[in-house]
């Protein structure tokens, strides 16, 4: 229930309380702000900072790949937004299960796009879910190489989120 709430919330064109029109010039150009993955000090760990950069991936996929596609069924820009910010946030709960060794891989769920996006045909429902899947490959290929070390030190304070604009 609190997720269905938070996706409706979402959806109205808030995130985490904040209006996304107002907030949207704050770090730079990109809709995908950090400001969208932490509410307080205590939040600007490094996971959040893997998700900020997993939902600009995801946005940034969705809007090139699929935007066309998507405004046919009423979908816009600010939408994917909210729903590339949604799935990064899901994702957090997964990447802890697999960092806990509690599951054995990553996966994404075809019902996270049923449920803001019932409307899509099965066809593009199943290439956005390999869409989203390339961005994650490429997103932990490029955690490999970086010394930020978002996922191994995730409860770590990130710097990265007092820098701006983005």
């Amino acid at each position: 229930m609190a997720k269905r709430k938070n996706r409706e919330k979402t959806r109205r064109g808030e995130i985490q309380g904040k209006k996304i029109e107002k907030i949207e010039d704050i770090f730079g150009r990109h809709p995908v702000k950090p400001i969208f993955f932490y509410s307080s000090e205590n939040e600007k760990i490094k996971l959040n900072w893997f998700c900020y950069e997993l939902a600009i991936g995801i946005y940034d996929e969705l809007s090139e790949n699929f935007g066309e596609r998507l405004k046919r069924y009423g979908i816009d820009n600010k939408e994917i937004l909210e729903f590339s910010i949604y799935i990064s946030k899901v994702m957090k709960g997964v990447i802890l299960q697999k960092l806990s060794n509690k599951i054995d891989k990553v996966y994404f769920s075809y019902d996270m796009i049923e449920a803001c996006y019932p409307q899509l045909d099965d066809e593009l429902k199943n290439q956005i879910l390999e869409g989203i899947s390339k961005v994650w490959d490429e997103q932990v290929g490029v955690c490999e190489v970086c010394p930020t070390r978002c996922l191994s030190e995730r409860d770590a304070y990130c710097t990265m989120f007092d820098y701006g604009p983005y």
